[in-house]
This record gives C-alpha cells, sequence and structure tokens, in this order.
C-alpha cells in the first residue's frame, strides 16, 4: 500500500511511503504515523492512499494512533480551514489535534475476552509495551478489549462513534448588553443540556472574560461546565476533552483549539465577543476561531449563536448574507450617559493630563471609582532627542520605538523588536528626551504621585498573564483608578462611575482598515464592562472624532460596510498579506522576484498591492493581495512552498 503523508511542515505538498503489511490493515485517513523524513523521523498524518509498492518509496516506521481522532464532520473542516487559510494540511492537524502522549497518559485497557484478561486494567502504555502495537490494535480490531480513560471512566472509542445531536440549525447574531447576554446563554445551554445534549462556547481569553463568564456558568451547571485550553493545568484540559468526547449534557468552553474539538452529540456553538483580536491564534496555523466555528456549525448541521455587546462587521456581514437571524436589542442607543468632550492641542499633552487629574479627583471625592482608557500600554512612545530634534527610531527597521520604564526596555510596534533604553541620543549624544505621546505606564506613575491614598491599578494585557485574574483590584466598593488598554473592557466584575478615555482618537491611524471598527468595539466594551454613568473623552483637537458616530450602532454599520465594499476590503473581498524577511537584499530580492512572476503566470499581477521594502539589519518585503477567486487561492498555495515566504489571511492590522 502506499500511504501519502502530509507533514507538519511548511510545504503543503504531501510525501509518499509504502506500508509496509504489518501496518496496512490500520491505516486510516488522518491517522498519525511515523516515518523516515531526511536523517530523522517525524510524525505525520494520512491524507489519503492507493493500492501498489513502489521500491523507490521509504517504508512507514509506524501507526501512531490506535484509531483515528477527527469525526468525519471535523475532517471536513480541517480541510476547509487548510485551503482558506492557505496552510499545509498537516500544520492544521496537528494544532487541531491534541498531543498523542497527553492522550495515552491516561488511557487504560478493559479486557472483554479470556484471552486478553491478563491486560485488564491495565495501563496503555504498559501495555505497548507488554504486548507490542500490532497486538493490542489486533485485539481492538476484535472487540478483545476496548479503552476507557481514568479521568471520567468513559469508554474512549474511535471519533466516529461519536452520537449526533438532533438539533435545529438556528444561527443568530445577538448585539445586546452583557447582562442580556448572560441571560440568551443560560437559557440556551439549560434547553440544549435537557435533551442530553453538548454546547461547545468559545471565548476569547482565560485570564478575564473568560473567568467571568466559567464563574457565572458554574453557579448555574455547576461541574457540568468544563474548559479546553493551554491555560489550565493538563489534568484538567484532558478530562474536558474526555468529557467533550464521550459524556452529554456538558458546557465545553475554550477558546482557540477548542474549535476542532471532537463533541459527543453537539447541538451549538456560542461564540462569545467573535470581534476581539485574542481569537487569532498567533503562532503556527493562523486562523480566525470564529470564523471556523461559523463554517463548523455549517457542516455539522448546528445551530449557532454569536453574541456581543459589538458585533464585528464579518459577523454583521455573516448575518445578512448568510440568512442569520439578527436580534438587536437597541443597545447601547437605549443606555444614557452623561458625555464630556475635552480637547487641547497635540503639544500640551502635560496640560491634558491635568484636566485628567482634576476629572479623577473629582470622582474620587464623591467616593466613587474611576476607569481611564489609552490605546497605549507603555511609558511613552515617539521618543525625540531635544537637542538635536531627532526620534528614536527602530535600528531593524527603522519603526517607531515605545518605552516601558517597568522593564528599562524599548520595543519596536512594526517588528516587535526589543532593546535596552538608553537616555543618550545615538545621533548627537544628547540626553534631554521627550515623548511625544504617553501611555498607560505614564499615567499610573502620575496619578500614584498624585492619589497616595487611593489604590491605582494598571490593567493591561501583560498583566492579564502574569496573574491568573486581576489580583490588585482593591476588595468591596473603595474607590480606586484603574487604567489600561483593551483588557479593561473585560472587567465584568467591576463597575466606575467615570470613564475617561484617554486618546482614544488615536486608534484611528493604528489598526488600517479597521481602524474606526476597533474605535467601535473599544468604546462599546467598555461600557458594556463596566457600566460608567459618566463618559470624559480627552482628544488632540486636530484628531477630534464625534463619539455619537460610535454610539449609534445601526447606523456605524451600515456606513462601515458600504465605505468597505467601495474600497473593496474584507469582508467583501478576501486580504492576504505575504512577507519575506532576509537578512540581506541580495538574497530576498530573488524570492520577491518569484512571487510576482507566479502571480504574473496566473494573470493575477493586478491583484497585489507592494512590494514594500523596509530595510536596516534586516530586510523586510510586504504585499497585499486581494481576490476571491480560485486561481488566486491555488498561487498563493504556490508561493506559499517558496522557502522564505510567509502568508497571513485576513490580516487584522494593515
Amino acid at each position: 500500500m502506499i500511504v501519502h503523508v502530509s507533514l507538519s511542515i511548511p510545504v503543503t505538498k504531501t510525501f509518499s511511503y509504502v506500508a509496509p503489511d504489518e501496518w496496512g490493515p490500520y491505516i486510516r485517513k488522518y491517522s498519525r504515523v511515523i516515518v523516515p523524513f531526511h536523517n530523522k523521523t517525524l510524525t505525520g498524518f494520512v491524507a489519503g492512499f492507493e493500492e501498489g509498492i513502489d521500491p523507490g518509496f521509504k517504508e512507514i516506521i509506524e501507526v501512531r494512533d490506535l484509531f483515528p481522532l477527527l469525526t468525519a464532520p471535523l475532517a471536513d473542516l480541517v480541510e476547509w480551514a487548510s485551503r482558506y487559510y492557505v496552510a499545509p494540511l498537516g500544520v492544521v492537524l496537528k494544532y487541531a489535534l491534541p498531543m498523542n502522549p497527553h492522550i495515552e497518559r491516561y488511557l487504560c485497557v478493559r479486557s472483554n475476552a479470556r484471552s486478553s484478561a491478563a491486560l485488564d486494567n491495565m495501563p496503555l502504555g504498559k501495555v505497548l509495551k507488554t504486548t507490542g502495537k500490532n497486538a493490542l490494535l489486533q485485539y481492538l480490531n476484535e472487540g478483545s478489549v476496548t479503552l476507557f480513560d481514568t479521568l471520567t471512566g468513559s469508554d474512549f472509542l474511535p471519533a466516529n462513534a461519536a452520537e449526533t445531536a438532533s438539533a435545529g440549525e438556528e444561527k443568530i447574531l445577538y448585539s445586546g448588553d452583557i447582562q442580556n447576554r448572560l441571560e440568551r446563554y443560560l437559557r440556551l445551554v439549560s434547553a440544549n443540556m435537557e435533551k442530553g445534549n453538548n454546547v461547545l462556547m468559545l471565548l476569547p481569553d482565560y485570564f478575564s472574560a473568560g473567568a467571568y463568564f466559567y464563574r457565572i456558568l458554574s453557579e448555574t451547571f455547576k461541574d457540568r461546565v468544563v474548559w479546553y485550553g493551554s491555560s489550565i493545568p493538563l489534568k484538567k484540559r484532558m478530562e474536558a476533552y474526555f468529557r467533550a468526547r464521550c459524556d452529554s449534557g456538558y458546557l465545553i468552553l475554550g477558546n482557540k483549539s477548542s474549535v476542532f474539538l471532537p463533541v459527543n452529540r453537539l447541538s451549538c456553538i456560542i461564540v462569545e465577543r467573535g470581534e476581539e483580536d485574542e481569537y487569532r491564534n498567533e503562532e503556527g496555523f493562523r486562523f480566525n476561531p470564529p470564523t471556523v466555528a461559523i463554517q463548523r456549525a455549517e457542516i455539522e448541521r448546528t445551530g449557532l449563536f454569536i453574541g456581543s455587546a459589538s458585533p464585528s462587521i464579518e459577523s454583521y456581514h455573516h448575518a445578512q448574507e448568510k440568512g442569520f437571524v439578527f436580534i438587536n436589542n437597541n443597545w447601547p442607543g437605549d443606555r444614557h450617559y452623561d458625555e464630556h468632550m475635552h480637547e487641547v492641542s497635540a503639544r500640551s499633552y502635560g496640560a491634558l493630563l491635568e484636566e485628567v487629574v482634576a476629572t479623577v479627583r473629582g470622582t474620587l471625592e464623591h467616593g466613587e471609582s474611576v476607569a481611564i482608557f489609552t490605546p497605549r500600554k507603555d511609558y511613552g512612545s515617539f521618543i525625540q532627542c531635544t537637542e538635536c530634534k531627532k526620534p528614536f527610531l527602530c535600528p531593524l527597521c527603522e519603526g517607531v520605538l515605545n518605552y516601558h520604564k517597568e522593564t528599562g526596555r524599548l520595543t519596536c510596534s512594526n517588528c516587535a523588536g526589543d532593546f535596552a533604553f538608553e537616555e543618550q541620543c545615538r545621533h548627537c549624544g544628547g540626553n534631554i528626551i521627550r515623548f511625544s505621546q504617553i501611555g498607560a505606564e505614564y499615567i499610573e506613575e502620575h496619578l500614584k504621585k498624585t492619589f497616595p491614598q487611593y489604590p491605582v491599578v494598571r490593567v493591561s494585557g501583560d498583566a492579564g498573564k502574569k496573574r491568573a485574574r486581576i489580583s490588585l483590584l482593591p476588595p468591596g466598593r473603595e474607590p480606586c483608578v484603574l487604567i489600561g488598554t483593551q483588557p479593561l473592557s473585560k472587567l465584568y466584575d467591576v463597575h466606575v462611575h467615570t470613564l475617561i478615555l484617554f486618546g482614544w482618537e488615536d486608534m484611528r491611524r493604528m489598526a488600517g482598515y479597521r481602524s474606526d471598527e476597533k474605535m467601535f468595539h473599544v468604546l462599546v466594551n467598555l461600557l458594556d464592562a463596566l457600566t460608567p454613568e459618566e463618559i470624559f473623552f480627552f482628544m488632540d483637537t486636530r484628531k477630534k472624532v464625534n463619539p455619537a458616530y460610535f454610539l449609534d450602532a445601526e447606523a456605524f454599520y451600515r456606513d462601515e460596510l458600504k465605505k468597505r465594499k467601495d474600497a473593496d476590503f474584507p469582508p467583501f473581498t478576501r486580504m492576504f498579506l505575504v512577507e519575506v524577511v532576509k537578512k540581506t537584499k541580495e538574497a530576498g530580492l530573488p524570492i520577491v522576484k518569484k512571487i510576482k512572476e507566479a502571480l504574473v503566470q496566473q494573470g493575477l499581477a493586478d491583484r497585489i498591492t507592494g512590494p514594500l521594502m523596509q530595510k536596516k539589519k534586516v530586510y523586510r518585503w510586504k504585499m497585499i493581495l486581494k481576490g476571491n477567486s480560485e486561481a488566486l487561492y491555488q498561487c498563493l498555495l504556490n508561493i506559499y512552498d517558496i522557502p522564505g515566504v510567509r502568508i497571513e489571511v485576513d490580516p487584522p492590522n494593515i
């Protein structure tokens, strides 16, 4: 038998091997096999097989899986994701499946016949050492033994043995505040559990919004709520895996990889705050789980509920194009806020900050808490020498540098470079340095000096990763000041009287074509989580925007979709970022030339924008491709196989 194997390497083609007679009967599509590759062994996935032999092919070393771990619908989903995100099948499969040793660690053998009685209740690892994998596979095929997991006690059966749920196929996009969303979720989950079905719920993170939903849902459904994800201990994660795969009547929570989780009797998928960039996987296989969830619901013919205070433009478009039921409870238009606008020239950020201090003082003296949002988490950015007037730029790509006082480091907002901060201009040696923009670190330091008697807490993405919860929040209703970036919008356990947006308008030049959408999400989600009674906008006069535009959701979606359609941007036209990074210009130019030639051959030269070359110590070329044609997809797969090329599909910021 000739077996075509997809390896977990950045190559789209498959590699062919011969299956020895001892392994041939156990070859299944998408099961894992161990194969020789150059001078090492790799784990790959069976992409296909055919009868025959070829003496020129190497032999498969071993079949890794006792049976396939993917259901047929999940196999279809993986194939779709591979094509949609222009990623090798093996790379997608590696990400979609849990590591094999993790599964084996919690499996035991149950004997069903006298011939295998000696193996009863023996751990799988010990059985493999005692009898060998071939003998165990034969026992499994005969039914002499079955497997069970030690965490739930349930039989561990092939994924395709999972039951299907008799669920409706209704797909709903719900726009509403947190309390109304929770009520909807509780009713939906309860109705599905009563039928003995499982519900899969995607959340953007584990530490803030995820922890809140886990606590609220667990109070209602007790131990019928489990979490699957890398943020929790392995044993708990694997228990969630086995529960989802074998049991019924559970709510499975998770974020990124959980969208590929095999779920027994899956009747509904819930996506909470699908607009969040935290969903996007940053390593290996780059994809957007909410988009994959929509496709999974279509493949498995299951219910889908997308809920958010500010649904994404893509979700809104899907609701229109794919027949979703759209429910809008007039949020946030049904809420009244006292709005205040303060403007000042960008040259007077110090004066603007003093106005912020005055507002904070008034709120604290009335015994109330205040939250300050700023789009920058660092101490300062746009660093400039006051003597020679030259800016501090990244030595790698000449991007803008941000200063983090807590670590004494400079980071590049463009290439993520990281450098030690030296309080001296490298151009003239001057040591008087100023910041044109200030961030959360700076504001925190200033307010701690001004209000030493009140708790001042900085809430940023880094803080969320360092602590399981934002543990520095004061207990009870003691007045405090919260300062932070977007993670502020996930503190559902916190109420503030006053919300201050400081430099919110700067987001308009920080998020590319999605800038207005990002501003909309930030504002509405802050209102949703923190439930303020007063909102203060502190803006640069030259860059001011009208908040009313972002608080009229219906008008905002209508206008934003029209702008995207007129500009031929997502969600109407797909976008692909093609990037080449090399140490020298001579090494990169031939690759850029190959990419252009591939596009010209397919008649797609008009689809490319760029390349934009950034140079310093590292040369980086960026090209943008737009289009929906089959020829473009095929051309991108060919481009992917060119060494040194990286492709990101529908990048969030351009």
